[in-house]
C-alpha cells in the first residue's frame, strides 16, 4: 500500500446463506468460491472478510456438530423425499459431492489478495426456531416453506427443551435459544470452536454474540456474566494453542451490543474480557438491521483501552423509533460510517451487505471503495436521520428520540416547555457541502400550520428550502429503493450552514395547539463535489 492509498478500515460478513442461495449451482465449485471473494477484493478500502461456518447445524463437514446437509443420502439420486430442496441446502450438497470444503478455499483466496482471512461463528443463533410452536407455523409460515424452517433447528436442541433460556415461551425464536448457564450448552458450542481453529488456518475468529444476542434464561444474567467470561477464558486458551501449531498470530473478536449497559444487562462482561487478553476487536453491533448514527466509541474506548480495535456496524436501514416504517437507503449507510469513523472507529463493519454482491454489485463496490475513509466519504451524500439503538436488554429502557407528540402533555429535561429538541450526528463535514434539514410530520399535522416556524440548528436561525436536487434534477434521496417513511406526510426542508462535527442540536416550537406527532428528521449532507 503507498501512503496516498486510502486506509483499509471495511471489513464484510459473508453470512450463512448468501453464496449458496443466491448462486447457481455451477458455481458450488473451487473457480466460483475464489470469484466471490475476487469480486470483494476490488474494493480498495476493504480490510478482511469473516465467513460464516454455522447456524444451528454446522456449513462444513464437522465432526463434532450435526450438519446443514445430515439427512442427504449422498448415494441415491435427486430429488430425495424429506430433505429440503432450498438453494441454501442444495449449495452445501453441491460443495460435498464435489469433494470441497469452502472455508478452506475462501480463507486462501482471501490471504492471496493480502486480506485479513477471518471464520466467523454463531454463538447462538436461532432462525427458524419459532416455527416449533404450533401457533407460528400455523399462523405465518405457509406448508410448503415449513420443513425448511425446522431445518435449521438441530436435532440436539430439539432433544434437550430444558437447555433452552425460556421453554415455556414461544413468542419468537429468542425465546428458544440455548441458555448458557447450563455447562453442556458451552461444551456444546466450545466443541465447534475447538474444531474449527483445529481443521483451518485462520487470522482471526470471530464470536458472533449477536446471532441471536440473549444467552441466559430470564434473570439469570447477572450470574451469567462470570460464566461466559469463564468461558472466553478457555476460548482463549484453544486461541493460543492454534497460534502455537500454525506459528502465527490468531486474533479474537466479539459482536456484542453498542451500548455498554446493554452488555453489561445481557450478561456480556467486555472490559473484563479485554483485560483477560481474550478480545483483540470489538464489533459494536446490532441484532436487526438499523442504522445507529450514535454508537459511544468514546465511551468503549475507556474501557477497553487503546490497543483493542473498535469497529462499528453500519447499516443502510433506517428506523426512526421501534415499530416505524423502515427507509432502505445507500446514502444512510454512508451517514453511519462517517458517524463512525468521526468518533475514531478503528473500521466499519458489513452484515448481510453479501447479498448486494448478487442484486446490487455496483452499488457494494461503491461501498468498498469509499466507507472507509472521510476522505473518500466526503465525496458522498450522505443522509443523518434521527434513529434509535436497535438492541436492548429484556425490559430495559429504548432510548428513543421520535415520535414526539407537537403538544407538550408531560414535562421533561429533554423538553423545556413546548420546544422540541433533537439530536442529530452528521460524521464529519465534507470541506463544502450543502446542509439540508428534512422534519416529516405525521397525517393529522396540519400542513399549513409551518409556514412560520422558526428552526434552528445549533442556536441559528435555518432558511425555509425546497427539496435537495442533483444538477439533473433528480432528488438525492431517491436513489436505490425508498425515500421517506410515509407516515411522514408533511414534509418541511430548511438549509443550514451551520452543521458541525457530529452533534447537532435542532430545535423548534410547534405552533400553538397543533396536533399529531413529528415522525422523521435528517439532516442530508450535499457535498460540493460527488459521487453518485
Amino acid at each position: 500500500m503507498t501512503s496516498s492509498s486510502p486506509p483499509r478500515r471495511i471489513h464484510l460478513n459473508q453470512d450463512d446463506a448468501h453464496f449458496y442461495r443466491c448462486h447457481p449451482l455451477s458455481d458450488m465449485t473451487v473457480a466460483g468460491l475464489e470469484r466471490l471473494v475476487d469480486y470483494y477484493a476490488q474494493g480498495s478500502q476493504l480490510a478482511g472478510i469473516a465467513f460464516c461456518t454455522n447456524m444451528q447445524r454446522a456449513l462444513f463437514d464437522s465432526d463434532v456438530w450435526e450438519r446443514m446437509t445430515d439427512g442427504y443420502d449422498f448415494t441415491k439420486p435427486d430429488p430425495q423425499p424429506g430433505f429440503p430442496v432450498g438453494r441454501e441446502a442444495r449449495g452445501l450438497v453441491e460443495l460435498r459431492k464435489n469433494g470441497i470444503d469452502q472455508f478452506s478455499v475462501w480463507l486462501n483466496r482471501t490471504r492471496h489478495h493480502g486480506l485479513e482471512a477471518w471464520l466467523s461463528m454463531r454463538m447462538n443463533d436461532c432462525h427458524g426456531l419459532e416455527g416449533h410452536g404450533d401457533w407460528w407455523a400455523k399462523d405465518r409460515v405457509k406448508a410448503s416453506d415449513q420443513d425448511h424452517y425446522h431445518r435449521h433447528a438441530s436435532e440436539y436442541w430439539k432433544a434437550n427443551p430444558h437447555l433452552r433460556r425460556a421453554p415455556w415461551r414461544f413468542e419468537c425464536s429468542f425465546e428458544s435459544a440455548f441458555d448458557y448457564s447450563h455447562e453442556e450448552v458451552r461444551r456444546h458450542h466450545l466443541a465447534l470452536i475447538l474444531e474449527l481453529f483445529e481443521r483451518y488456518d485462520m487470522d482471526g475468529l470471530e464470536l458472533d454474540w449477536m446471532r441471536w444476542g440473549l444467552m441466559f434464561a430470564p434473570g439469570k444474567e447477572a450470574q451469567g456474566r462470570e460464566l461466559l467470561t469463564g468461558f472466553i477464558d478457555q476460548v482463549n486458551e484453544a486461541r493460543h494453542r492454534a497460534e502455537i501449531r500454525r506459528g502465527h498470530r490468531i486474533a479474537l473478536r466479539h459482536r456484542v451490543p453498542p451500548e455498554p449497559q446493554t452488555c453489561h444487562a445481557l450478561g456480556y462482561d467486555v472490559p473484563a474480557w479485554v483485560e483477560r487478553g481474550a478480545a483483540d476487536e470489538i464489533i459494536l453491533s446490532s441484532f436487526g438491521a438499523c442504522a445507529n448514527f450514535d454508537v459511544p466509541i468514546p465511551l468503549w474506548r475507556r474501557l477497553v483501552g487503546p490497543k483493542t480495535k473498535l469497529l462499528a456496524l453500519v447499516q443502510s436501514t433506517a428506523f426512526a423509533y421501534p415499530g416505524s416504517q423502515k427507509t432502505v437507503n445507500q446514502h444512510v449507510m454512508y451517514g453511519a460510517a462517517s458517524s463512525a469513523l468521526q468518533r475514531d472507529a478503528d473500521g466499519v463493519y458489513l452484515f448481510n451487505e453479501c447479498y448486494s454482491e448478487s442484486s446490487y454489485p455496483k452499488h457494494l463496490q461503491t461501498i468498498l471503495n469509499h466507507i472507509g475513509s472521510h476522505d473518500t466519504l466526503a465525496t458522498l451524500v450522505r443522509r443523518h436521520p434521527v434513529t434509535y439503538t436497535h438492541t436492548h436488554a429484556p425490559g430495559e429502557t429504548c432510548r428513543t428520540q421520535l415520535p414526539i407528540p407537537l403538544q407538550n402533555n408531560r414535562r421533561s429535561f429533554g423538553r423545556l416547555a413546548e420546544n422540541i429538541t433533537l439530536r442529530i450526528f452528521v460524521g464529519k463535514k465534507p470541506a463544502a457541502a450543502r446542509y439540508i434539514l428534512i422534519l416529516g410530520f405525521a397525517a393529522d399535522a396540519p400542513a399549513e400550520a409551518w409556514a412560520g416556524m422558526e428552526v434552528r440548528i445549533n442556536s441559528q436561525v435555518a432558511v425555509t428550502t425546497t427539496a435537495p436536487v442533483y444538477e439533473d434534477g433528480t432528488p438525492p434521496v431517491s436513489s436505490w429503493r425508498t425515500t421517506l417513511p410515509e407516515a411522514a406526510r408533511h414534509v418541511r426542508y430548511y438549509e443550514t450552514e451551520a452543521v458541525l462535527d457530529d452533534v447537532n442540536v435542532v430545535e423548534f416550537v410547534p405552533p400553538p395547539s397543533t396536533q399529531g406527532t413529528l415522525e422523521w428528521a435528517e439532516i442530508q449532507v450535499i457535498p460540493t463535489t460527488r459521487t453518485s
